[in-house]
């Protein structure tokens, strides 16, 4: 479905360009005044109405001496909406201003006065979030190191680090009081410091780290108070040590001693110090000496040593060409230490690397059953995969499903597997030897192993019978064989199925009482099978078991959705808004109500009501103005009505830039240009949207009207004829008749 937005009045500025406003005094903002506003505001200085004024000479109506193109009023509604947005602010209606921000930068991507309006609106009111995506999205020339590091922070908290450093990159050059950092410059360095160290990019890290340590040196000049510094430090010997590894990684040297020297001072520790010194002498070409330094740290029985010491000592004997000696070492280093487990990987590692397998395959095995880790399990599987020893592998993952789960085992080796079909099935077939052979010599994880892999194959009969074996064991962890199984038929269309394994978790009592994920997933397969009635029995008991939660709260409305009960939907949906719409402190909370308002907007457009339909897109796109999605359904339907057609293109362009292999977003462009007259190019972009494997009834539709405009009488009719079709598999019998009607008129029989 598409969707649109219901326009606000324009401000009649004639030859105005949006934000010139801004540097003015308020008193001389060219804002209209309504009838009423002036007979307000000369209330009382006349004592009598006077009485009409009767002209001699009617004055003609002005005519511009040319008509406002759209980008001019485009410039013009921007202004008033900015103009508005400052109104709100000098009445501290803050939220109103921030929607006024929000649009005025839509009707004028290139103002910066809207764009700072919007990020240190959005912050003032506690919504980071928002912010934080207009900061990403935006190009205002300044922003105060403080709100920077909330948002950078906000970012990062919610998984996207990547994005968090961008932004400050983005922002970093722009503020004029890093020549002269000051306390919140410095919070700021630190924060980013560390997401650097931790995104392994050393050399920027260390440029953060060096700012800081300046500052604490000269606190009087930064401004560095005593809480501030305790802020910044924290604990002061890792945070030290921390700044020293990033400034060595960096090649640094002498600022990561002096890092060093200070985390000895704060925290002794005798054998980080020795381990320090190899580092620095190895990174300063003292090879020789690093080793000495080695040597004396490994000989200290009482010492911890931790995996960096042995990555050190590989370095050291690499750089002084005595490799050959590395596993001879390693190997007398551990009979002396053979709990050692940092030693032990290494040394497995080293074996593995040198093609010594056998003896790496002993070392893993060893080690796995003292401390099972991913990366042992992933190793060992290597080795059985180069040496296609597929039984061995299937001990290998079944025990890596039983001792560290099955979700970091899929997450592992199991996804590179599925990629090779013949191995996938040659582990298949292992897992059923094993059980023709004897029940017993297949325990739980190889069952899941040989389930999983049988799934991500989409061979579903095969996948199923394997779950339903690892649920014979009495698994400690049901719920887990249960949601992965009834995911993995929902992902793959059998929706049918997938009920019925929701539904048994939900009689077998996988989850306590007051989890009702299994009735919220239920509820998502009776909805896809069509069994609307059922699937809203199951969405309402997970909506009052949860009702502190967005996401299980607005599954009865989705439901009634999907089973197009339109009217209940709408009441579902706005009941949904009005208790979460408060909530700016959840990203959940965001997501489920900007779903919300996507599908409101779709109800809209089904009731005929566009100007609802593109209010609530707008209000997508007020706090979420990169999702591509409200941008394309907005932009198709200013299309579809003829309007606003600039910014459509500019709204459209950008999703199909985001998403190019979207057929949707390349119809919505294809009928923008055919509605500019472009045909085509239309007809380029409406074909490629009907490549899809099924393409939806409205494609075909408009590739009929394209190929007619451009007099290709037989393929137009062709592509009606298809259009029909998909329409009456999409349930929509008046659209398939009217396109049918058209093919009739074009090509009477």
């Amino acid at each position: 479905m598409r969707r649109v937005l219901l326009t606000v009045g324009l401000l009649l500025v004639s030859g105005a360009t949006a934000f010139d406003c801004a540097a003015q005094p308020a008193d001389t903002l060219p804002l209209a005044q309504s009838r009423e506003g002036f007979a307000l505001a000369f209330a009382g200085t006349a004592t009598k109405v006077p009485a009409p004024l009767t002209l001699d000479d009617v004055p003609e109506t002005l005519k511009p001496r040319q008509e406002r193109t759209e980008a001019d009023r485009d410039k013009v509604k921007a202004l008033a909406l900015f103009a508005a947005a400052r109104t709100h602010e000098d009445r501290q209606e803050y939220a109103d201003a921030l929607r006024s921000y929000q649009r005025a930068l839509r009707w004028d991507p290139t103002s910066t006065a809207a764009a700072e309006g919007a990020i240190f609106t959005a912050a003032r009111l506690g919504r980071y979030g928002e912010a934080a995506r207009y900061a990403v999205a935006t190009k205002p020339p300044r922003l105060d190191p403080l709100v920077l590091a909330r948002l950078v922070i906000h970012i990062a908290e919610n998984g996207e680090p990547a994005k968090a450093l961008a932004l400050y990159e983005k922002w970093a050059g722009r503020s004029d009081r890093w020549a002269k950092p000051r306390g919140a410059d410095i919070l700021l360095r630190m924060e980013i410091g560390q997401l650097y160290f931790t995104q392994d990019k050393p050399k920027q890290a260390a440029e953060c780290f060096a700012a800081v340590i300046h500052a604490l040196e000269h606190p009087t000049e930064a401004g560095i108070t005593d809480e501030l510094k305790k802020v910044l430090v924290g604990e002061p010997g890792p945070t030290y040590q921390m700044m020293g590894d990033c400034f060595l990684a960096a090649g640094r040297i002498e600022e990561a001693q002096a890092a060093f020297q200070k985390a000895e001072e704060l925290t002794p520790n005798k054998a980080t110090r020795q381990l320090n010194l190899a580092r620095v002498q190895a990174k300063t070409g003292k090879a020789a000496e690093a080793l000495k330094t080695l040597d004396g740290l490994l000989e200290d029985k009482a010492a911890n040593r931790d995996a960096m010491v042995y990555a050190t000592l590989v370095e050291v004997l690499t750089k002084l060409g005595k490799k050959e000696e590395l596993i001879g070492r390693l190997e007398k280093l551990r009979v002396a230490n053979p709990k050692d487990l940092p030693l032990g990987y290494c040394l497995a590692q080293q074996c593995d690397a040198a093609k010594q397998t056998e003896k790496a395959q002993t070392l893993y095995l060893e080690l796995l059953k003292v401390a099972p880790t991913t990366a042992g399990y992933r190793a060992l599987a290597n080795i059985c995969l180069r040496q296609k020893r597929y039984d061995a592998l299937l001990d290998v993952l079944g025990e890596s499903v039983e001792k560290i789960g099955a979700a970091e085992t899929l997450d592992g080796q199991l996804q590179t597997i599925a990629a090779q079909p013949d191995v996938a099935r040659e582990v298949i077939a292992a897992a059923r030897g094993r059980l023709k052979a004897s029940a017993e010599r297949l325990g739980y994880g190889g069952r899941m192993v040989a389930a999983l892999l049988a799934l991500d194959a989409k061979q579903f009969d095969t996948a199923s019978e394997f779950f339903r074996l690892a649920l014979a064991t009495k698994p400690k962890h049901t719920d887990d064989v249960f949601l992965i199984w009834g995911v993995g038929l929902l992902t793959g269309d059998r929706s049918a199925e997938a009920a019925k394994v929701f539904q048994q978790a939900i009689d077998e009592k996988a989850l306590p009482a007051n989890n009702p994920a299994f009735h919220f997933y239920l509820a998502g397969a009776l909805a896809l099978d069509g069994r609307t009635d059922d699937a809203l029995a199951a969405a309402q008991v997970a909506a009052e078991k949860r009702k502190d939660a967005p996401r299980f709260v607005a599954r009865p409305a989705w439901v009634l959705y999907l089973g197009k009960r339109y009217d209940e939907a709408e009441k579902a949906y706005r009941q949904l808004l009005e208790r979460f719409n408060a909530d700016f402190g959840s990203s959940e909370a965001r997501d489920v109500l900007r779903e919300a308002r996507l599908s409101l907007s779709n109800l809209a457009v089904i009731k005929g009501d566009l100007p609802q339909a593109e209010e609530w897109l707008e209000q997508v796109l007020d706090e979420f103005p990169d999702d591509t999605g409200a941008m394309n359904d907005l932009g198709y339907l200013w299309a579809d009505q003829n309007k606003h057609l600039g910014r459509a293109e500019r709204m459209i362009r950008q999703a199909v830039a985001a998403e190019p292999d979207n057929t949707a977003y390349r119809d919505s462009l294809g009928w923008l240009l055919f509605r500019q007259g472009k045909h085509s190019e239309a007809l380029v972009e409406l074909e490629k949207a009907a490549k899809d494997e099924k393409p939806g009834g409205a494609v075909l539709d408009h590739l009929g009207d394209t190929y007619m405009k451009l007099d290709r009488r037989d393929k137009a009719v062709a592509a009606w004829r298809k259009a029909a079709e998909a329409y009456r598999r999409e349930k929509e019998t008046d659209k398939a008749t009217s396109v049918e009607k058209k093919g009739k008129m074009t090509n009477p029989e």
